[in-house]
């Protein structure tokens, strides 16, 4: 397929629309089979979405896309192949990157009806979160203002506290994401909770993250830009008892355990830190102290990218990783736990061992493994795609530093301009918020 961004397409919106990629050799010789990844991003002012792609094992691959009806307008469809036979899976993958715009179109998006028609998802709910299948999300935006600059802290407060959602994007206080109106929603709508919300959610509660270094900055996002606090958080593994400033009686217990390496100050390891003895047993002391926690946030991630060979290697060990979490959540059967998938890594190391083709891969195999070891347990166990959340913001620097999504606001230089957004980290927080709290 070609495309030419000076020519444009109509599509209708509320209509799911097909379209086939072909993959040709070198030679002009259609390929005969699979394996090539085909980055898809479809954006407008207001909406950016990964379109889902189906590879049909051929030498072509499905793209559907739909546009919902109060988003007519101008819209970027464009296609990257960022490798080609399965050569992101490889263990030195950085090689065989391809990385090629292969085509770029301009699409129209009109409504069908005449009108602009609202499709209102429903509240997201624990029960949403239950099934492993891939979210196929959306940001969207309908407030913001063009004339947003970043404040002396570095945060992006652009529009009134006050201003709430609309009813089809989310609940809340649009605001608390400090993203100049971007929000993020799938097969339902999430809740953007208050501060006051959060703490009475979260009050007396152990919470419990095993995962690589971008849970720091989720707990460090949590407590400073959620729950009101001013906490400086460098460690990768960290212990921390907070109390709500505004409100003494209310608690709030966090720990986090690094698995890059049993050495926090060391990388690339994964699941492969479980190797380690002393490393299961201080995984082991910690989610005991003080009792068993009440929400378990386990994710395996960028890491495994560099510690496997192949998948075979990583499946043999997402077993492992599975059984060990299924012996410790037998004696805590009231912990609810949630599955975090890993983050698409972004801008200059999109082609890394870690690379989003590779990870994707990784996260439905241990997903398959936690959810088929998980299924003997009374707990409750739920999934959060966050690779679908952050897919659409990974084809630059403007929300990552390559592999983190949460760094902290800041007035500091930033990949040749000033600051960066952060709201795709806060954005995740409040999911698991709900899949905490609801």
């Amino acid at each position: 397929m070609e495309g030419n961004e000076e020519e444009m397409i109509t599509l209708s919106t509320e209509v799911s629309h097909k379209f086939w990629i072909v993959s040709y050799a070198a030679d002009g010789s259609r390929r005969c089979h699979g394996g090539d990844f085909y980055e898809i991003d479809l954006s407008g002012h207001q909406w950016k979405s990964r379109p889902s792609v189906t590879d049909l094992g051929d030498g072509s691959y499905l793209v559907e896309l739909k546009v919902d009806g109060e988003f007519t307008g101008i819209y970027t469809l464009r296609a990257i192949l960022l490798y080609s036979n399965f050569h992101g899976m490889d263990h030195s993958a950085t090689e065989w990157a391809v990385d090629k715009e292969v085509f770029r179109l301009q699409i129209h998006f009109t409504s069908s009806t005449g009108g602009s028609t609202r499709t209102t998802l429903p509240l997201c709910t624990s029960s949403d979160f239950t099934s492993k299948k891939p979210w196929l999300g959306k940001w969207t935006r309908t407030k913001f203002d063009e004339s947003c600059a970043l404040d002396e802290d570095g945060r992006y407060l652009c529009l009134r506290d006050d201003e709430q959602c609309d009813e089809s994007q989310c609940s809340g206080a649009l605001e608390r994401l400090e993203s100049n109106g971007w929000v993020y929603s799938a097969h339902c709508k999430f809740r953007i909770w208050s501060t006051t919300e959060a703490w009475k959610c979260l009050d007396g509660k152990k919470l419990f993250f095993w995962g690589d270094s971008n849970h720091r900055d989720t707990i460090r996002n949590l407590l400073n830009l959620v729950l009101g606090m001013n906490e400086t958080i460098e460690q990768r593994s960290i212990i921390i008892n907070v109390t709500n400033p505004a409100n003494p009686a209310q608690k709030l217990r966090v720990f986090q355990i690094y698995n890059g390496a049993p050495d926090p100050g060391k990388v690339f390891l994964g699941l492969r830190s479980l190797d380690e003895p002393a490393y299961l047993e201080l995984v082991k002391k910690e989610f005991f102290q003080g009792g068993v926690p009440d929400a378990v946030i386990l994710n395996s991630g960028l890491h495994d990218g560099h510690a496997w060979k192949n998948p075979r290697e990583f499946a043999t060990a997402a077993k492992t990783a599975a059984l060990f979490w299924k012996s410790l959540l037998r004696e805590s059967n009231k912990a609810r736990v949630v599955f975090r998938n890993t983050v698409a890594v972004a801008g200059s190391i999109r082609a890394n061992p870690s690379n989003p083709q590779k990870m994707e891969a990784f996260n439905s195999i241990l997903s398959d493994e936690f959810q088929r070891q998980f299924r003997a347990l009374e707990n409750l166990v739920m999934f959060v795609d966050n690779y679908d959340m952050t897919f659409p913001w990974h084809y630059d620097h403007c929300c990552s530093d390559g592999g983190h999504y949460g760094v902290a606001p800041s007035l500091s230089p930033w990949f040749g301009t000033i600051g960066h957004y952060y709201f795709v980290d806060l954005m995740l927080i409040h999911v698991l918020l709900t899949t905490i709290c609801s």
